[in-house]
């Protein structure tokens, strides 16, 4: 664990160097210079360059680990020991000056993930997790509130970056959580919806159509702070389907029948 314990210590300033090159560069992305990979989708040599930057480091800290990310800057290998790193979480949010994105790495040891950190870099706040060890945010240890009911909860999710689906389900399970919780919020960084799961300030994040990269780092936090994640069907088998649910425990029976009833 000191292992590992260590490597955080070498994350939070690399957090930080790339925090603030995005701030930096925040207002100097020209239109010409934004890419859309797919529908809605978006990126700009900022995801790209902060992805070389995290790359550049994790390489010097464990030559042996393979690597998975978003932009591809570096060939994903598969190995034993993992990276998986998304350099600009929320990269329309970004674009558009609306500060809710992160910078967000995982490390996969034997397919289970054992450290994460999300940076919250318009808030300049690091939330950051080692299996078994807890979760923390900027060195304060985070845990869930003892107890928690429906009516005051707040339910934050995602919808998908396609046409090839059927909104009415999800507008269903939002329906109900307007009439039965405090509110629902879309924030755009899935990393970071679940580092807020972690640290009380929203009760259940769960969205699907994502990508590892999006969620290996968040879940873990999440877990460690004591939240419940799963997929859609209450399972573990969040990081191969990409369809997450993070939330707090004394809602989340009530969370997942409806996702279920709805989703399946």
């Amino acid at each position: 664990m000191s292992e590992y314990q260590n490597l955080i210590k070498e994350l939070l300033p690399l957090g930080d160097k790339v925090g603030e090159y995005m701030r930096n560069e925040i207002d100097k992305v020209l239109r010409s210079q934004i890419e859309e990979k797919d529908i809605n989708s978006l990126v700009s040599y900022v995801d790209q360059t902060a992805e070389k930057m995290i790359v550049e480091k994790l390489a010097t800290l464990i030559p042996e680990a393979g690597f998975i990310t978003e932009e591809e800057t570096i060939k994903t290998e598969e190995k034993e020991i993992m990276w998986i790193v998304d350099p600009l979480d929320g990269t329309t949010n970004y674009l558009f000056g609306i500060p809710h994105y992160s910078t967000s790495i995982a490390l996969m040891v034997d397919g289970k993930i054992v450290l994460g950190l999300v940076r919250d870099n318009a808030k300049r706040e690091a939330f950051y997790a080692i299996k078994d060890q807890g979760a923390f945010l900027n060195g304060n240890k985070l845990k869930l509130a003892k107890s928690l009911d429906m009516a005051n909860s707040i339910f934050v999710t995602g919808f998908p970056y396609s046409n090839d689906y059927d909104p009415s389900a999800h507008l269903n399970i939002i329906q109900h959580w307007l009439k039965n919780s405090r509110g629902v919020r879309r924030l755009g960084s899935a990393a970071l919806d679940l580092a807020y799961v972690a640290a009380g300030r929203v009760s259940c994040y769960y969205e699907g159509f994502l990508n590892i990269w999006d969620i290996a780092a968040g879940a873990l936090i999440a877990k460690e702070a004591g939240a419940i994640v799963s997929d859609f069907s209450g399972e573990q088998g969040y990081l191969d389907s990409c369809k997450i649910i993070g939330c707090h425990p004394d809602i989340y029976a009530e969370v997942l029948e409806v996702i279920k009833t709805n989703l399946s």
